[in-house]
């Protein structure tokens, strides 16, 4: 039975380790797409909510009214996250999204009413170092680059709702959220293009098959990676190696497109990181099986 456990348990940690090589991806293919971030965000969202739907039984495809502002807040998330990217270095929008992990405290305890442990606050304060030296002095200093660094923290807060907003649904299949979230935020992002007077840009065959692989492998099947492994990793495993995402994603489009962070962005992601590692490092006994949370 120990092994059995055991042999699930990596199984489960390669499945969340292959998600987040697999989200990693995001900057090095965004900045090869040749479209506004606004186009590049429709699709990428359009195509992973319609993937996902493959792997929902009709069954659990239920509807709520609070899923309407939550794919708003999650297509205006996407979007800030793709225009931070083109404006600005990958790492620099990669680490300040990472910031949601410590916007969802004081909304977890206004709307969820969940109090923030010690750990978390600790994790907080590192964080907040890290943000200022990347608001600082992690860009260059031109107006494009501000504008990136400041879509980089909306997303944070964007994707810190959305977490919310899908802890609040908990009970719902989390793959079939996504899904609504995806094609919701698509549909939220393609009238917010056309009501600012300006068209979602057609692509070739070529870029239209760029985005759907951007959609389908670097969001919807790492999400379902992601899911199927929380079966049986921790929340706190699955949260640590999450954190590969954040470091590859600047490698990526360093080897891909030459493009160097700041050192200030490096010093701040990793406060950042660290922060973020802080509240999900188990302390005490060390547990042999996961949580219920991780079911």
């Amino acid at each position: 039975m120990a092994d059995s456990e055991g042999r699930s348990r990596t199984r489960g940690r390669l499945l969340i380790l292959s998600a987040a090589v697999l989200w990693s991806l995001s900057g090095v293919v965004a900045k090869g797409i040749d479209r506004a971030p606004g186009s590049i965000a429709f699709y990428r969202s359009l195509f992973a909510g319609l993937s996902l739907l493959l792997f929902v039984p009709p069954r659990d495809r239920r509807l709520r009214p609070i899923m309407v502002p939550l794919c708003m807040v999650f297509g205006a998330m996407i979007g800030f996250y793709i225009a931070s990217m083109m404006a600005t270095t990958a790492a620099n929008a990669i680490f300040l999204q990472c910031t949601s992990t410590f916007w969802v405290v004081p909304l977890s305890l206004v709307f969820l009413h969940e109090r923030p442990d010690t750990r978390s606050l600790v994790g907080i304060g590192l964080a907040t170092i890290g943000v200022v030296a990347i608001i600082a002095w992690g860009h260059g200093g031109t107006p494009a680059e501000t504008r990136g660094v400041a879509f980089g923290l909306a997303s944070g807060v964007g994707y810190a709702i959305v977490v919310v907003g899908m802890r609040y649904l908990r009970d719902f299949n989390s793959l079939w959220l996504s899904a609504v979230c995806n094609l919701g935020g698509a549909l939220f992002l393609g009238a917010w293009i056309i009501l600012n007077g300006d068209s979602i840009q057609e692509v070739t065959w070529k870029q239209g098959l760029i985005l759907a692989a951007f959609g389908i492998i670097q969001m919807a099947i790492p999400y379902a990676l992601f899911a199927r492994g929380l079966h049986n990793v921790t929340a706190a495993d699955a949260g640590l190696i999450g954190l590969l995402e954040p470091v590859l994603s600047p490698i990526w489009v360093a080897i891909g497109h030459a493009e160097f962070p700041h050192w200030p962005t490096i010093v701040g992601g990793a406060f950042l990181l660290a922060g973020v590692a802080i509240r999900f490092i188990p302390l005490g006994a060390r547990r042999t099986s996961p949580s219920p949370e991780a079911t």
